[in-house]
């Protein structure tokens, strides 16, 4: 039988195996998901067993199946969940479920599919992978224990990365620098003064595991442009806008055309928000018009924009964050951090404002700093044991855009020579450099199911 290996087992994995099955009854292959944790389908979004960490997107918006738009949302309904959390119910109706509660659909799903297909075998190995070399057709795929894995098709569907931590923040203590532990959140004093470096859904997060805990302590939240994630809207979002059509080809261009649109929508009433779920739909057409040289110049100027108006809070999380600015307890500034030494039990950190001149920095001591600057896609390539190792022998490169792993339109993985592999494939946030949007639910479900149709055909020709 064809030996298919996915490396990562969260949502982008998960899903890829989902439709793997689901997609092709007639599906003859062995099928392996090599990851660590129990729970298929979680990873590290949808792991975290906070209640108060909820999905940002309302649960009739969250469906694996885009034929079937209201599957989750009735899954959840069918299982109790707002009576079992009544917080998850808004007024009308939406429901924003703890994050947990979306990876458990996610294993459901994928197991309902594994019981039904009759031509798959299907393993779960809880082994962290080591490393991947090319031998024959295929791949052998090492595991922290244990024996190898044979395949004939791979599929690098590693995820979210641990934050890269600000170089000033790096070898003293009194940091927090993986915001996702809860265990060291929990050890921080109700009195504590924190310090939160980034302003994007994670840290309201954290701000959000805080709050809950009862933190009495000031806290601030710092980035850059000191941009805290937008509200979701009470109207009803509909796509609007056309940014497939005669594609812009320069980064100018494009955020002219946006522009233009959200201020059409604007005008006419309707939420800008239609316009940024055109752009999502479209993004693929979009971001592939323009080379690489236009998609740096994209993130550099536009990313921090784009991210607070895609990626926006779930209701109940932006009314805590909202609460705890109105109450002085939480102050959002745009600034960056110089350096920072250790004082007693805390540390001193030279701030400078935005705009400031270089030498135009304040003082700020707190006692613990957290780190919320986002997963550290740019290092990965070099950081992952399974990408360094096949980056080190030409298997693979970053991308040019610092997003990822360079691969073709088919999320073929594209070796250091230029050439794809027919059979190594990437599927989920890592592809974004070519494919522009796959940090949302509907793209880190479509594109993982494009990858797994790649699969079924070399299964087939086999």
């Amino acid at each position: 039988m064809y030996r298919i290996v996915i490396v990562g087992g969260g949502l982008a994995g998960a899903a890829c195996a989902l439709h793997l099955l689901r997609d092709h009854p007639g599906l003859r292959a062995e099928v392996t998901i090599v990851e660590p944790r129990p729970v298929l389908g979680a990873g590290l979004a949808y792991s975290t067993q906070a209640k108060e960490h909820r999905t940002n997107v309302a649960a009739s918006r969250m469906s694996l199946f885009a034929e079937q738009p209201m599957h989750f949302h009735d899954w959840v309904r069918a299982r109790g969940a707002p009576r079992e959390d009544p917080a998850s119910e808004m007024a009308d109706g939406r429901l924003y479920p703890s994050r947990a509660v979306f990876g458990r659909y996610v294993e459901a799903m994928l197991r309902t599919e594994i019981a039904a297909h009759a031509g798959a075998a299907f393993r779960h190995v809880r082994q962290m992978a080591t490393g991947i070399v090319a031998e024959g057709a295929g791949f052998r795929v090492f595991v922290a224990e244990g024996d190898a894995l044979m395949a004939d098709a791979v599929v690098l569907a590693v995820s979210h990365t641990a934050p890269d931590l600000p170089a000033p923040l790096r070898g003293v203590g009194h940091v927090i620098a993986d915001p996702w532990n809860l265990g060291a959140l929990a050890a921080v004093s109700q009195e504590a003064r924190v310090l939160i470096v980034g302003t994007g859904l994670t840290a309201c997060d954290v701000v959000a595991t805080l709050m809950a805990r009862g933190h009495l302590g000031d806290v601030t939240v710092i980035s850059r442009h000191g941009l805290l994630p937008r509200p979701r809207t009470l109207l009803p979002v509909e796509a609007e806008g056309d940014f497939a059509g005669a594609p812009e080809t320069t980064a100018l261009g494009l955020l002219r055309r946006i522009r233009r649109a959200m201020a059409a929508a604007q005008a006419a009433g309707r939420p800008w928000e239609n316009v940024v779920d055109a752009l999502r739909q479209q993004a693929v057409v979009a971001w592939g018009a323009l080379d690489w040289t236009e998609r740096r110049r994209m993130l550099r100027h536009a990313r921090a924009f784009w991210d607070v108006h895609r990626f926006q809070s779930a209701p109940q999380i932006d009314a805590v964050v909202a609460a705890a600015r109105a109450e002085g307890r939480l102050t959002v500034r745009a600034a960056s951090v110089i350096d920072a030494a250790e004082v007693g039990e805390g540390l001193r950190l030279r701030v400078r404002p935005r705009g400031a001149p270089a030498g135009g920095c304040e003082i700020l001591v707190v006692d613990t700093v957290i780190n919320c600057t986002g997963p550290g896609h740019r290092s990965v390539v070099k950081t992952h044991p399974v990408l360094a190792g096949l980056a080190g022998v030409g298997g693979l490169q970053a991308d040019p855009a610092a997003l990822g792993i360079l691969v073709d339109g088919d999320a073929r993985v594209v070796r250091a020579d230029g050439s794809a592999w027919i059979n190594l494939f990437v599927a989920g946030p890592l592809a974004r450099g070519t494919f522009g949007e796959l940090m949302g639910l509907p793209q880190v479900n479509l594109q993982p199911r494009a990858v797994a149709f790649q699969l079924a055909t070399l299964a087939a020709a086999a």
